[in-house]
């Protein structure tokens, strides 16, 4: 069980938390609803990578009000007739050498709790592996359309078009398969500790079981498992981006979406290993292999809160990788239009010789069926 801050200079460290905690959510909260506004004013944005930026920046904000439950219900757990009187145990029950920090003291709110967790931890890396598998089989570049079919003449492009199940697909599949990972938690009670502050844990285990088999089937197909495959594609995806440069055309939106998700997996994947480090330590030790030595260092709190902070990363790489966020109008990326500029002025070149072959292979038709005909 974590020691309970009770020294005068915990307690200035504990609000220091606290103070960081509530600058931190007010920033994260802004940035990532800005996003929701961005997306919505430009229409070349309304295909799927962008929409799972904005399940994304949903995402971090229930995680910023997840992050602050956890502080608000440490703090309550100090003063137990305050928490009493949230409705959080019921009324006839005596709070009286109960050891509120314990999972089977409040075991309803810790379930709930695990599972909000789990999921939102889940739904980001089968998010990145998705999103990862989409532009792995998508074009490498948006295709050029054809003047008749072009809708917006003051550009000469048209918004990315894509089949009506694909986004839907890749919205909905994310949640649904971190939902059906989490069942065990209501189904089979699987709770675990998790902490915010210092000395502020909730939903404590006893030892034995904060590693069983429930949580590392979780840490292997919630999170091992997609990072692997958004390992592999982006490998994949750096190949194919070489060979497309080699090619002719290399930078494109495309190109600045795949970059942007590449940012946005590595820093994560940092973070929810410093969160799996308690894990990992537990079974390199069963394997009589020595341990990482970071647990005293990244604590499970600091890991929480770097988790937290990771937050206002993604609003920071789409406003500085993909221009089309910051114009809150609809206009193409610069970089396409360079590209469908390009594309037309070699099909203007390329014309005139096309026209002329077909006159002079029609000219010595005529001349062939003279000579035959004499």
């Amino acid at each position: 069980m974590e020691r309970s801050i009770n020294t005068e200079d915990s307690w200035y460290i504990e609000w220091a938390w606290v103070g960081g905690y509530s600058s931190l959510s007010t920033l994260v909260f802004i940035f990532n609803i800005l996003i929701f506004f961005s997306v919505g004013k430009n229409k070349f944005l309304h295909y799927s990578f962008h929409y799972v930026i904005v399940a994304l920046s949903l995402r971090n904000l229930l995680r910023v009000i997840l992050t602050l439950c956890l502080v608000f219900l440490a703090k309550l757990i100090q003063t137990p007739w305050l928490f009493k009187a949230t409705f959080l145990i019921p009324a006839n029950k005596s709070t009286d050498g109960l050891d509120l920090t314990q999972s089977a003291s409040m075991s309803l709110t810790c379930e709930v709790l695990s599972v909000w967790d789990h999921i939102l931890m889940t739904t980001l890396m089968f998010y990145l592996a998705g999103s990862s598998l989409y532009m792995f089989c998508r074009h490498p570049n948006p295709s050029i359309s054809d003047p008749s079919e072009t809708t917006l003449k003051l550009y000469g492009i048209v918004p990315v078009k894509e089949r009506s199940w694909v986004s839907p697909l890749l919205l909905l599949l994310p949640p649904l398969l971190a939902v059906f990972l989490c069942l065990p938690i209501p189904i089979l009670h699987e709770t675990h500790p998790m902490i915010a502050l210092p000395g502020g844990s909730v939903c404590n285990l006893h030892e034995s079981l904060k590693f069983n088999t429930y949580q590392s089937s979780v840490a292997i197909l919630g999170f091992l498992l997609p990072a692997a495959i958004v390992i592999s594609l982006m490998i994949g995806l750096s190949i194919r981006r070489c060979i497309s440069c080699s090619g002719g055309t290399c930078v494109s939106s495309f190109c600045k979406e795949e970059m942007s998700l590449a940012l946005l997996t590595l820093p994560y994947l940092a973070a929810y290993l410093a969160m799996y480090l308690p894990l990992l330590d537990h079974y390199l030790q069963k394997l009589d292999l020595p341990q990482t030595g970071l647990q005293p260092y990244i604590t499970p709190e600091i890991a929480r809160a770097v988790e937290m902070v990771l937050g206002l990363l993604l609003p920071v790489v789409v406003y500085s990788v993909l221009p089309g966020y910051s114009r809150f109008s609809s206009e193409p990326d610069a970089s396409d239009l360079r590209r469908s500029k390009k594309e037309s002025y070699n099909q203007s070149v390329t014309a005139p010789d096309s026209t002329r072959l077909s006159q002079e292979s029609l000219e010595l038709d005529c001349v062939i069926r003279n000579g035959y005909m004499s």
